[in-house]
């Protein structure tokens, strides 16, 4: 025992890596266990006090705001992080600045086009898309958020690549929900729109407190800082059509639930939907962590490595996912009842967005890997075939089967786009993230 001990210490104290990406992660984890439960917390304390006619509302306009800023983002996330990690292990204080600044400008400038759209066109959508009544009275508030949400969102990405792993996650799934919950449960709302202006003060918050972070954490000034419009473009770009499929994946059903069916039924597969989520806040706390090592890694030509950090980072994974699915596919009634009696009805799609987001999450941080390594056109592709799979299924099926065809879409989506990842992760890197059993 104490040999084997001995043994372990020392191949820890000999993977400088994979200590930093366990310390990483496990704070990234932390911060994401407790910011999980306070979106759960919110999500329960909204569908309770509005009920789910009003709920479907604030979900509805939710998804719309959350798809949307994702496009408008441009493909920028992933390109934010891996350019200001590698300026920040080159000590280069201009490049930070420089593709910071260039990116909000892009993103963000993007995002406020698409709010004045809608806000434009608000009574066409209402009118001839999304026939909910009372819809009309929700979505210009939420749409104000669009460029808010773009804008902090790109904050997250930037301080994952400045390796300020807890701020980013604070900033990116704590700041709203808590502002949220403080507002729900000290106001009497009754209302969407009342929920939907709690959310707006919420990202106002986020981005504010992003702003203070990354200033905090970057040193020197802006001052004439630059970044090359060319290198930006060309790596975001098919990082772009990723982002705009990998959205269609995670929010088609429930929009097409809302044009297809009633504002109730918006609600309950929001809430399962959300609540199978959770069942991922490893892979993202892993992400947050392994994603600017793995482009750090790829750039030095460390493949061993590489995959020694790869293989782990699935193993810490499933230390959270498996227990979650479980928990998900024996109490789904009671899960669901949280929210109130009449959300039991989403039980069943419950079980089976659980299997699509485990399937999703154990095969490990796949999707980061092919976009952290540049092989940012076969995860489009691949991304591209799930989301045709999402949308297709969610036509034939949501007319018909509500909720459980919704559920089945989505799930089918899910896992079908991470595991053709494995295969190119296969392929490209020449390592196969499922198979953790191999000794490294």
């Amino acid at each position: 025992m104490v040999n084997q001990l001995d043994h372990l210490k020392r191949w820890f104290e000999s993977n400088p890596h994979f200590r930093e990406v366990l310390f990483g992660s496990s704070l990234g984890l932390f911060v994401k266990v407790l910011t999980a439960i306070l979106a759960f917390m919110m999500n329960i304390v909204i569908a309770r006090k509005l009920g789910p006619a009003e709920a479907g509302l604030f979900f509805l306009g939710f998804t719309l705001v959350v798809l949307l800023s994702s496009v408008g983002r441009m493909g920028l996330d992933n390109s934010v992080m891996r350019f200001v990690a590698r300026a920040r292990v080159a000590g280069d204080t201009v490049k930070l600045h420089g593709v910071y600044r260039k990116a909000l400008l892009w993103g963000g400038g993007l995002c406020l086009l698409f709010m004045l759209v809608l806000l434009v066109s608000n009574q066409l959508l209402v009118n001839y898309v999304f026939e909910q009544p009372g819809f009309g009275a929700v979505l210009p508030i939420m749409v104000m958020a669009l460029p808010l949400v773009g804008l902090y969102t790109l904050h997250v990405f930037a301080l994952l690549g400045m390796k300020k792993i807890i701020a980013g996650v604070m900033v990116l799934t704590g700041i709203v929900p808590l502002t949220m919950l403080a507002g729900l449960l000290i106001f009497p709302v009754t209302r969407a729109q009342e929920v939907a202006w709690i959310y707006l003060i919420g990202c106002t918050l986020a981005l504010v407190i992003g702003m203070f972070f990354w200033h905090r954490a970057v040193p020197g000034t802006e001052q004439g800082a630059d970044f090359p419009s060319d290198l930006l473009y060309a790596s975001c770009m098919p990082l772009w059509g990723v982002v705009i499929l990998g959205q269609v994946i995670q929010w088609s059903s429930q929009l097409l639930m809302g044009v297809w069916g009633s504002v109730e039924d918006v609600a309950l597969f929001a809430v399962a939907q959300r609540t199978a989520m959770l069942i991922g806040f490893a892979l993202f706390a892993v992400n947050a962590s392994a994603g600017p090592k793995f482009a750090a890694l790829y750039s030095q030509g460390d493949m061993a490595g590489l995959e020694r950090i790869a293989l782990w980072s699935v193993r810490l994974i499933l230390l959270v996912a498996v227990p979650s699915l479980i928990f998900m596919m024996v109490f789904p009634q009671w899960l669901m009842g949280l929210f109130g009696p009449q959300f039991r009805a989403a039980s069943t799609a419950l079980m089976i967005l659980a299997v699509g987001q485990f399937i999703g999450t154990a095969v490990g941080s796949v999707g980061s890997l092919l976009s952290m390594t540049g092989h940012e056109r076969q995860l489009r592709w691949n991304v591209f075939i799930g989301a045709v799979l999402g949308v297709g299924l969610g036509v034939l099926l949501i007319p018909g089967y509500g909720l459980i065809g919704a559920a089945i879409a989505t799930s089918v989506a899910v896992a079908s786009k991470n595991l053709l990842c494995v295969y190119q992760v296969n392929r490209l890197l020449g390592f196969n993230t499922l198979a953790i059993w191999r000794k490294i």
